[in-house]
């Protein structure tokens, strides 16, 4: 049996519009691009370089389409209701200051599946994500990363 995966509704619905955008590429767009090059290549796609590189490129969306599939076949999406509200779980945006520079940045705590550092989406297993699991606005925590400890408080927690 396949292991479940936690998304968020925001994350199941990027995932399937992924997946929607890649199927559109696998089964509309390569193949139409193939027919192509196959017709510029006079039939012999031994030696279309063209028609080589689309059956690549089709095998590694295939590949990303599977996967992708596998993952929303077991996802399991969770709401704000199975976490507190006062208390940082997925989903919840943290603003944390970092005690030490003063620094003050927002993170959202996501399942793996839905990390993206660029948007300050940071993984549940992550070390911050880890330990801001359960804790709540005003507390305190200890960050252990690349061998220095960073000591952050939490201003406020927002929920969507």
């Amino acid at each position: 049996m396949a292991k479940e995966t936690l998304l968020t509704k925001e994350g199941y619905q990027q995932k399937k519009a992924e997946l929607e955008r890649l199927e559109h590429r696998l089964y509309q767009e390569i193949p139409q691009r193939l027919k192509e090059a196959k017709d510029h290549g006079g039939g012999d796609v031994r030696e279309n370089r063209e028609y080589l590189y689309l059956k690549q490129e089709q095998d590694m969306i295939e590949a990303e389409a599977r996967a992708l599939r596998e993952l929303l076949e077991t996802a399991r999406i969770i709401t704000e209701d199975d976490f507190r509200p006062d208390e940082v779980g997925i989903g919840a945006r943290a603003i944390l200051e970092d005690v030490e520079t003063g620094e003050v940045a927002t993170y959202t705590l996501v399942p793996p599946a839905e990390v993206d550092l660029l948007q300050n989406r940071i993984g549940v297993d992550s070390p911050v994500g880890q330990a801001l699991q359960t804790y709540s606005k005003g507390k305190m925590i200890t960050v252990q990363t690349q061998g220095k400890k960073i000591k952050y408080k939490i201003l406020g927690i927002e929920r969507r």
